[in-house]
């Protein structure tokens, strides 16, 4: 069975966000990250980057962006998001080495279980003597992980190690406004400050409400006032 197949017949459907692009990330905070993810998904990087950081700062779109590029590029590659496949088997990872992009998202989901541990550092092994990249993403750094395997933590720290800081309401104005203009409009600065102080939630969650809200403009032709945001979104 190739690589390709295993990919096919994963138990969920691990689709990327159409809009999960390095064009859509606001990487005020993650430059050299950013540029190094971008040159790994181009076969020109290093072959493990590994970054961190809370909910809402954009470790899963980095991943998801990494492989639209890499695809953009006719390159073969998977996005794992671990939190939801922990509940199946690790022989999700068996015969993925031939892919030269293997994105693994939320590796804590998988610290402390021997089992995927021993698999994912077998896969590890397997990618590198490959040649191929591995990118991988999680809540804190590969020595807060709680990785029960020495040489599975040891290996998580060979390649570039990146960690984010929390974003403040600023920053999550800034990329809101940034997504708005890559969709082309404008949004305002003080409406961009009530949907950020109205959002209970990480930029995902923004930025569907972003979208919700270009879509409502769009259909009654008016522009994005506070009073019309407040209608569409009922606050």
């Amino acid at each position: 069975m190739t690589s390709v197949q295993v990919v096919e017949q994963l138990p969920l459907s691990v689709q990327l966000r159409d809009d999960a692009t390095f064009e859509n990330f606001y990487a005020q905070q993650a430059v050299e990250a950013v540029a190094q993810i971008r040159l790994a998904a181009t076969d020109s990087g290093e072959q493990s980057i590994f970054i961190s950081g809370p909910g809402g700062v954009g470790c899963s779109h980095l991943l998801q962006a990494a492989c639209h590029e890499a695809q953009g590029r006719e390159r073969n590659s998977v996005y794992l998001p671990l939190d939801e496949l922990v509940m199946y088997s690790p022989a999700i990872f068996e015969s993925l080495e031939d892919l030269p992009l293997i994105a693994l998202d939320n590796v804590q989901s998988i610290a402390g279980k021997p089992e995927w541990e021993e698999a994912l550092f077998h896969l590890f092994n397997r990618v590198r003597d490959a040649g191929g990249c591995m990118i991988f993403a999680a809540n804190v750094g590969p020595k807060e992980l709680g990785i029960k395997l020495p040489d599975l933590l040891t290996r998580l720290q060979w390649g570039l190690v990146y960690r984010f800081d929390e974003i403040n309401d600023d920053f999550k104005v800034a990329a809101l406004q940034n997504r708005a203009q890559n969709r082309g409009f404008d949004l305002g600065l003080e409406v961009a400050k009530y949907i950020v102080r109205h959002v209970d939630g990480n930029m995902g969650a923004m930025f569907d409400v972003l979208q919700q809200l270009d879509s409502a403009s769009l259909s009654a032709q008016r522009k994005l006032t506070r009073p019309f945001v407040k209608s569409v979104l009922n606050w």
